[in-house]
This record gives structure tokens, sequence and C-alpha cells, in this order.
């Protein structure tokens, strides 16, 4: 076997290879962080759209909890319908009338 003498680097390579060794550090980390679709910033949006998302559904969740509740009440309870039907619709019962009566407004020195 023939020996082989350590090539050893000169200040200046060392110094020359470690900027580059950084300056692939630094630009690999900033694909990581800024590249679009894939990076760690569109992580983090789609982790906040899929938050936003799930409060949206379960805000939906309750008022279809809330709808159904309803549509049984006017299925099932006639008081509740003729209230919602008098209130809403100004429906009136046979020999019913209505009298409106203004209110007087006072008037301010």
């Amino acid at each position: 076997m023939t020996g082989r003498k350590k090539q050893t680097l000169s200040s200046s390579e060392k110094k020359r290879l470690r900027r580059i060794i950084l300056l692939v550090l630094l630009i690999a980390t900033l694909l990581l962080l800024f590249i679009p679709g894939r990076s760690f910033m569109s992580y983090r949006n789609m982790q906040q759209h899929v938050s936003m998302l799930s409060r949206e559904n379960e805000r939906l969740e309750q008022r279809n909890r809330e709808l159904t509740v309803e549509i049984k009440r006017l299925q099932s309870d006639e008081a509740y319908l003729e209230e919602l039907a008098r209130k809403k619709y100004g429906l009136l019962k046979d020999n019913e009338t209505v009298y409106e009566f203004k209110s007087r407004r006072k008037k301010k020195d």
C-alpha cells in the first residue's frame, strides 16, 4: 500500500467552505419556510384554514340542531304554530278585530 498524505485545507479554503455550507443551509431554510405549496408558511395557513372551517362546521351543526327542534315544534305544537302565524303573518281568528293605537310623542323643550 502506498501511503497517501492527508491534504489539509488552507485557512482561506476553510473560510470559503464554511461560507458555502452556511449559504446552502440558509437557502435550504428559506426554501423550507417560503416555497409555495410546500413550506412551513403554507402549512400554518392550511392549519388556520382548517381551524376556521372546524369552527364554522360546529356553528352550522348547532344551527342545524336548532332548526330540527323548530321543525319538530312546528309539526307537533299547535299553540306555537298559531302564535307564530299571528306574530309573523298577522293572522286573526274569526270575529277578531285588531285595534292599533298610535302613541303620542312628547315634545322636548
